[in-house]
């Protein structure tokens, strides 16, 4: 509890010390087809032959695949937390989005999760992969991660919106929640089906947060309602603020530490290794 405590007050205060043995990521950048993709790699990545888990982190509308390291500080958030012993060592990948809301992002997702696991050293199966993103990117985390119910244990939603019908953002009424009409992509309107089958065998972590000045508040305030009603297992994180990146880095700063620590030691081992132990859980 005391170790949790200390690191939310650190996401509160946004700064960043340096540890004794300064710990230092590298930034890469790749393309998959037409779109690009920002990436962090742990120090070691290149003196070493290990596998990490993965993280997927979605930015939000009007952004872009270098908006969390821009605008969130995400380098030195990930650099002091793994530097601290805060969080376990992964990659994360950010890629880009046009903000479409048709329902080809989400369902193209799993093509671009196969180029990252073809070209990068990440271990493959659904206790291994963790996705996250900030408004429009929430969305698409939340779509995403119950279209590919096997293939996400993690999932961090951050000030999202859950409707295209931008009529249903402030309605109080628990039908326009995903706002869907006959026009829908069929993402959309297979979501509380989709969220039933995700949700018989829970994500060990699924993380809401929101800021109580936050526009998008009703609209978290019904989702955690469906989500309860339907007795669906979720954390949920709320501060002050409202819809702005000071609380975005909180967030990612409060959700980070959270992840992959119920992995067996062997993780640090050899994918070899692992893919010989647990062959038999692979999604």
């Amino acid at each position: 509890m005391y170790r949790l405590l200390l690191i939310i007050l650190t996401a509160l205060t946004y700064t960043f010390t340096v540890s004794a043995q300064t710990y230092h990521g590298t930034r890469v950048h790749t393309w998959y087809n037409d779109i690009p993709i920002s990436m962090y790699l742990p120090e070691e990545y290149f003196s070493s032959i290990q596998y990490y888990p993965v993280l997927y982190l979605l930015h939000g509308t009007g952004e872009n695949e270098e908006s969390w390291f821009k605008n969130g500080n995400a380098e030195q958030i990930f650099d002091q937390l793994i530097g601290n012993g805060g969080m376990r060592k992964m990659i994360i990948v950010m890629p880009y989005s046009s903000g479409v809301t048709d329902g080809s992002y989400e369902n193209s997702f799993k093509d671009l999760m196969s180029y990252i696991e073809r070209n990068f050293r990440v271990h493959k199966g659904k206790r291994y992969h963790a996705i996250a993103g900030l408004s429009l990117g929430g969305f698409y985390a939340m779509h995403i991660s119950h279209r590919f119910y096997n293939k996400f244990d993690y999932v961090g939603i951050f000030s999202a919106i859950y409707t295209t019908d931008k009529m249903s953002i402030f309605k109080k009424d628990s039908t326009a929640l995903f706002g869907i009409s006959q026009t829908s992509p069929m993402i959309y309107k297979n979501t509380e089906r989709d969220l039933e089958r995700q949700f018989r065998i829970p994500p060990k972590l699924y993380f809401i947060a929101i800021g109580k000045r936050d526009f998008l508040y009703n609209q978290n305030t019904l989702y955690r309602n469906y989500l309860t009603k339907n007795e669906y297992p979720f954390v949920y994180h709320e501060t002050g603020g409202g819809h702005e990146w000071k609380n975005w880095k909180a967030y990612l700063m409060t959700f980070l530490p959270l992840l992959f620590n119920d992995l067996p030691n062997e993780i640090d081992a050899s994918y070899e290794e692992l893919e010989e132990n647990y062959a038999d859980e692979e999604l």
